[in-house]
C-alpha cells in the first residue's frame, strides 16, 4: 500500500502521534467500524505484488522460504504486509539461492513466463525498515500514522491471522523514480527475503492481497523436500519434478507455476469499499 504522510520530525512529529492514537482510540471505542471512522479507509490504493517467485524448502522440521518479489506502485513510498508465524526468523539472504535452483532447472524462473516478460524494465530495489505488529491496535496505528489506510476487508484477512497466532510482519519499499500514473506504475524486484520457522508440515502461503493496479499475480513457485512427495499446491499448477542438489544435499522438487486472481477483488458491478458517509 502506498504511503502518504509527508516525512516530519520534533513537535510535529509528536502531534502527528497525538492525532494518530486519537483516531485509533474512536476506532477501538467503535469495534473497529470504518463507517464511524472513515479516515481509516485508504484512499487510492495504488501498490501490488504483480510477480513472485519463491522456494519452498522443507526438511520435515522446518519450513523455510526464498523470495523474489516483484511489485508495481503509483506514489514515493509503499509497505509491504504479510502474516508469519511469532517464532519465525526474517532476514535477507544471499541472493544466490533463487539463480542456483534455476540454473539447475534450466530456467529463467518469472523470464520464462511471456506474461512477466510484458512487463518491461523493473528496477532492483531493497527493502528496509522492517517491522513486526503483534496486536491489532500496533497495525492499524502504523497503517494511520502513515495515512496509508486501510480496507475492511484487507484487515479482517490480518485479524484472522492474528487469531490464529500469527503476527504481521512489515517491509517498506521505494522506487528511484516515482510514477504519478497508474497505468505506467513504477516495477520494482526485491530478492533475497528469506522466513524461517518451524513446521513438522509443508506450509504454503496465501495469494496477495488486491491492491488496485494488479488483479492477477504471477508465480513461479518450487519446493524442495528431502523425500519424495506428491503433494499439490493450493492454487498452482505442477510443472515439472525430479532431482536436485541444494546446500550439498539432495532434494525432491515440484515447481509449480501459474497466474492466479488476487485475494480480495470485488465481484463484477461490485462497487469498491467505502464507508457508508463517503467523504
Amino acid at each position: 500500500m502506498a504511503l502518504r504522510r509527508p516525512s516530519v520530525e520534533g513537535p510535529d512529529f509528536s502531534n502527528f502521534i497525538r492525532q494518530t492514537n486519537e483516531t485509533v482510540q474512536r476506532l477501538e471505542a467503535n469495534s473497529w467500524d470504518f463507517d464511524k471512522v472513515p479516515e481509516v479507509f485508504a484512499k487510492d490504493a495504488a501498490a501490488d505484488v504483480f510477480a513472485k517467485e519463491i522456494v519452498h524448502v522443507h526438511d520435515g522440521k522446518t519450513m523455510t522460504r526464498y523470495g523474489r518479489l516483484v511489485m508495481g506502485g503509483v506514489g514515493t513510498q509503499f509497505n509491504l504486509m504479510g502474516p508469519i508465524p511469532p517464532n519465525a526468523a526474517l532476514r535477507v539472504s544471499h541472493r544466490g539461492v533463487l539463480e542456483e535452483i534455476n540454473r539447475q532447472l534450466k530456467s529463467k524462473g518469472l523470464n520464462d513466463l511471456p506474461e512477466f516478460r510484458k512487463l518491461g524494465k523493473i528496477e532492483e530495489i531493497e527493502f528496509f525498515n522492517y517491522e513486526i505488529f503483534y496486536t491489532l491496535r500496533d497495525l492499524v496505528f502504523w497503517l494511520v500514522l502513515h495515512d496509508a489506510g486501510s480496507f475492511p476487508s484487507s484487515l479482517e484477512v490480518m485479524v484472522r491471522h492474528m487469531a490464529a497466532g500469527n503476527v504481521v510482519q512489515s517491509n517498506r519499499y521505494a522506487p528511484s523514480k516515482p510514477s504519478k500514473d497508474r497505468r505506467k506504475p513504477a516495477l520494482m524486484s526485491a530478492t533475497g527475503l528469506m522466513v524461517q520457522f518451524p513446521s513438522p508440515v509443508i506450509e504454503w502461503m496465501d495469494k496477495p492481497i488486491f491492491g488496485g493496479l494488479a488483479k492477477d499475480t504471477i508465480h513461479v513457485e518450487t519446493l524442495l523436500t528431502l523425500k519424495a512427495t506428491d503433494v499439490s499446491h493450493p492454487y498452482l499448477p505442477l510443472q515439472k519434478e525430479g532431482k536436485l542438489r541444494f546446500n550439498d544435499k539432495k532434494y525432491y522438487y515440484r515447481r509449480f507455476v501459474g497466474i492466479t486472481p488476487k485475494d480480495g477483488l470485488r465481484g463484477p458491478n461490485i462497487a469498491p469499499e467505502k464507508p457508508a458517509n463517503h467523504f
